[in-house]
């Protein structure tokens, strides 16, 4: 009887979610982390997806942008997923409306500002622009490829994972801290 129930439930458990099915994914509530250091269960990127107005999402991403000392870039943007992309037009206040973390901690308001107006400088030939980011099956390695104004971004695609929120990954340097010395014994 207990070999029919298990049958049985293997037939009607729901399917698995193909890692670059991007809608499904983000639909069960996954992130994608980018670069993925499974040791240390860090990513240099983290997008989180969130339901939206008619049929988008707000993707709330967390952008590793310094390793030592750790500076992240928190923002949040419009997304739709379009023909098996994940697709939006880059705002700059979207980027503005961010917040950078140092080593965790909040940059005061005014040194906040100050960075963000330093970063849209470097990015504003892109700001009013769609990317998009398609997440390929290439040889058992999920990668995600970009391209802005369909253009493919000439960049080799980047190792990426789908992650629950509940795994424990953050954004930080894949590579461990090393250990601290050890004042010899006497």
């Amino acid at each position: 009887m207990s070999l029919i129930l298990g049958i049985l439930a293997a037939v009607t458990a729901a399917p698995a979610i193909g890692a670059d099915d991007i809608l499904a994914n983000i639909k069960a509530g996954r992130m994608l982390c980018s670069n993925p250091g499974e040791l240390t269960k860090t990513c240099t990127t983290i997008d989180a997806y969130a339901p939206a107005a008619d049929g988008a999402f707000a993707d709330t991403g967390e952008l590793m942008i310094n390793e030592t000392p750790l500076i992240t870039l928190t923002t949040t943007s419009v997304v739709r997923v379009q023909n098996g992309a994940i697709c939006g037009t880059m705002l700059e206040a979207d980027l503005l409306a961010g917040k950078v973390r140092v080593n965790g901690a909040l940059l005061p308001p005014d040194r906040n500002a100050a960075v963000l107006a330093k970063v849209a400088e470097k990015f504003s030939s892109i700001f009013g622009k769609q990317a998009c980011e398609t997440v390929s099956l290439i040889d058992g390695k999920l990668l995600k490829f970009g391209q802005i104004e369909g253009v493919d971004i000439k960049l080799p695609g980047k190792p990426v994972k789908w992650i629950a929120p509940g795994e424990g990954y953050t954004v930080a340097s894949r590579t461990p801290p090393a250990p601290a010395a050890q004042p010899p014994q006497q």
